[in-house]
């Protein structure tokens, strides 16, 4: 080939940012915001254990299928008392009929239990039901000392 060509090819050493800009601006757009599946609605509230906040825990929603509930379930940290579903990685909660499973810790974290970094376990599963309206809103959980 004539040396004219050569000449309005770029070099392979130019050619690394603009494919190095072209790979990062394709990774950007594959991991956009996008809706991913139905609306979802922030719930949050305090959950009480024998009349005090519980200081750590998880709390789990799942859509009552039997009520004819359906999507993907939702949960939260609880941290002294008070859990957000639209805190840290949480997406929220679809409406409607929701089982709801709470799990409560001591927050103490002991060398003799390893399994869980929030501590000990003070109760069974807890577990309700609720209605989740189509808005934000708030749920509290009162669970007694000897929860059934």
């Amino acid at each position: 080939m004539s040396n004219w060509f050569y000449s309005i090819m770029p070099r392979q050493e130019n050619l690394r940012p603009i494919v190095a800009a072209t790979l990062a601006m394709l990774a950007t757009i594959g991991c956009s915001s996008r809706d991913d599946g139905p609306q979802r609605y922030r719930i949050s509230g305090d959950v009480m254990y024998d009349g005090k906040p519980l200081p750590a825990g998880k709390i789990f929603f799942s859509p009552d299928t039997e009520a004819g509930n359906s999507g993907p379930g939702g949960y939260a940290d609880i941290v002294d008392g008070h859990y957000d579903t639209n805190s840290g990685r949480a997406k929220g909660v679809v409406p409607g009929a929701q089982d709801v499973r709470v799990e409560g810790f001591d927050g103490q974290p002991s060398l003799k239990n390893d399994f869980h970094p929030k501590g000990n376990m003070l109760f069974p599963v807890f577990t309700d039901h609720i209605e989740v309206p189509e808005s934000a809103s708030e749920h509290h959980f009162d669970i007694p000392l000897n929860p059934k």
